[in-house]
């Protein structure tokens, strides 16, 4: 009798042994795939999972966008999201890739538009144009005047921080030099600072007196040719005598 207690008993461990060994959680991927999983972890962006006929070998991610849903083992199911496209855009975008400009063709871009200069940059539409599209935009003398203009608010606002910094950094000296020879004694070395902030300070406001006007010049010839793809492409309707008597005329 106890060896057929002892015989069942084996039986009924080895049934359960054999019912927990096929415990398994099914994953259904957006492609159709079917994974046979032991899910230990989910989280918003992956799911983690261990191989079922490898439960002990290493962990295994997915990403939730690329899972359909997943059927535990103990009936219940999860569903996830399907993960949309994104909508694509006609409007070329300022670069394609990281590291790559797009490149534009002339008879592709949308001309139309108000052209404003900010910043040392030319916008349309709202869109920044980049200097391989200007000459899809500019003739050939506002194109030259462009690069001239460039030039130029570079190299003023480059001689302007330099003025700007040398100023400051003479005023620095004269400052409290000068407070120093008001209060105390004469002495030499403030006198030394004095004069050398003094130095600094003279040097500063003369490149000050170069580099703003010249910005500033660079900063006008950008505007007029902004000012002159406008005037070229602008629309209007004006009143005008032609062959057949006075009337509305649509120009662009």
């Amino acid at each position: 009798m106890k060896k057929v207690i002892a015989v069942l008993a084996a039986s009924v461990a080895m049934f359960f042994c054999a019912v927990t060994s096929h415990a398994q959680d099914v994953i259904l991927t957006q492609d159709g795939d079917i994974i046979m999983a032991v899910v230990t972890e989910i989280s918003d962006a992956e799911i983690v999972y261990k191989a079922f006929d490898n439960q002990e070998g290493p962990n295994y991610k997915i990403a939730t966008s690329k899972v359909q849903k997943i059927r535990f083992v103990n009936g219940t199911e999860q569903t996830f999201a399907t993960a949309q496209p994104a909508p694509q855009s006609d409007v070329p975008t300022a670069f394609q890739s990281a590291d790559r400009a797009p490149s534009y063709n002339a008879a592709e871009v949308n001309r139309s538009g108000y052209m404003q200069h900010e910043n040392g940059d030319f916008l349309v539409g709202g869109r920044t144009i980049y200097e391989g599209e200007y000459r899809n935009y500019f003739n050939d003398d506002e194109f030259e005047t462009i690069n001239g203009a460039l030039k130029q608010r570079r190299a003023g606002k480059g001689i302007t921080l330099a003025g700007a910094g040398c100023a400051g950094f003479g005023l620095g000296l004269m400052i409290p030099a000068g407070v120093c020879l008001a209060v105390f004694d004469y002495s030499y070395t403030y006198y030394a600072l004095l004069c050398t902030g003094a130095a600094f300070f003279g040097v500063g406001c003369t490149l000050l007196s170069v580099g703003i006007p010249l910005y500033c010049i660079g900063n006008g010839r950008l505007n007029w040719a902004a000012d002159s793809y406008n005037q070229r492409n602008r629309m209007s309707l004006d009143l005008t005598v032609g062959q057949y008597g006075p009337g509305l005329a649509f120009r662009f």
